[in-house]
């Protein structure tokens, strides 16, 4: 029969086992594997993050230029109480009210009424400064809500639009109704409505010019008194925008349908466009890593070549048919 010796069987019991020297350098080396592994994993789905955010502010930006330019060129041509002016046979000026003298400053805004949209080249623009080889845009109209109206302006030195209603055939020296008032001074701005008392609504006269700048910001160029002189007041309305081309419908026989597409109306052509097609391209604002973009894009019939410095930037083309309904609903009633 075997004995075992006490010291022998305590030590037994007290003896501890471990991780050899090279099990522990095995499980380093999968820890290792696998935190490389969580790491590219953590670090692909930051950049995809970064990149669905880079498109998502991209897409955004592209939308909102649209839509901006859009609403304007939709209600192009509001007058208020009035109703299509006629067109005066000489294109005027981009920018037009800047004259010192605020009556022929007046008189240059009428002139307009019959131009709501005017586009030329860039060359030909002497007040706003864009971007080589892109397109501006001039949008005239009314202001939407009417002096001392609820969400209005309150009044101030801008020019504001006022037409007649009152025919009062007894005196043939006032004015017959649909006549224009263009004026600064709202204590001049006295015509009436139908009932020959209640002061009619005055609209503010808002002349605008759309063009890109050479820092490839979307910039709103605006005619403003606020300063106590006329100047157009440049806006930076969205950044990214490479490039801006436009298109337009014009109506040549007068029933409010498209019957000639061009992009460049030439001279008076500009007071029968009823459609305008906006052609944009905007990238975005930060680059991506390993992408690169050096393709030529075909941006309203014209080519548009990505710069060199922002070939690792994403960037996307929009375009846009924008129906002046101003125009064309006028002339489709008649």
């Amino acid at each position: 029969m075997n004995t075992i010796n006490p010291d022998q069987a305590g030590m037994r019991i007290n003896m501890q086992e471990g991780f050899s020297l090279i099990e522990i350098m095995v499980a380093l080396a999968l820890g290792a594997i696998i935190l490389l592994g969580v790491t590219e994993v953590f670090t692909a789905n930051s950049q995809t993050r970064m990149e669905i955010e880079r498109t998502g502010r991209q897409i955004e930006s592209g939308a909102y230029a649209l839509g901006l330019m859009d609403n304007d060129i939709t209600n192009a041509g509001y007058w208020g109480e009035a109703g299509e002016q006629p067109a005066g046979g000489t294109l005027p000026a981009v920018c037009p009210g800047m004259n010192a003298d605020l009556t022929a400053a007046a008189t240059e805004l009428v002139d307009t009424m019959g131009y709501p949209i005017q586009g030329e080249d860039a060359l030909l623009s002497s007040c706003v400064a864009p971007k080589a080889g892109t397109d501006f845009l001039a949008v005239r109209r009314a202001a939407s809500c009417s002096l001392g109206s609820t969400d209005c302006d309150t009044a101030n030195s801008n020019f504001y639009l006022q037409v007649n209603a009152c025919f009062e055939p007894s005196d043939s020296s006032l004015p017959l109704p649909g006549v224009l008032k263009m004026s600064t001074v709202i204590a001049d701005l006295d015509y009436t409505q139908r009932d020959c008392t209640t002061l009619a609504p005055a609209y503010r006269m808002l002349s605008r010019v759309y063009f890109v700048n050479d820092d490839d910001e979307l910039v709103r160029a605006e005619l403003s008194r606020d300063s106590g002189a006329s100047a157009y007041v440049e806006t930076s309305m969205v950044d990214g925008v490479e490039t801006l081309r436009l298109e337009y419908g014009l109506d040549t026989t007068g029933d409010g349908q498209v019957d000639l597409h061009t992009d460049s109306p030439s001279g008076t052509q500009c007071a029968n466009v009823v459609m305008v097609r906006l052609h944009m391209v905007v990238r975005n604002l930060e680059p991506t890593g390993g992408y690169s973009d050096t393709r030529t894009y075909s941006v309203g019939g014209a080519s548009y070549t990505v710069p060199d410095a922002y070939h690792n930037n994403t960037r996307q083309v929009y375009a846009r048919t924008v129906r002046i309904r101003n125009v064309d609903g006028r002339r489709d009633a008649q």
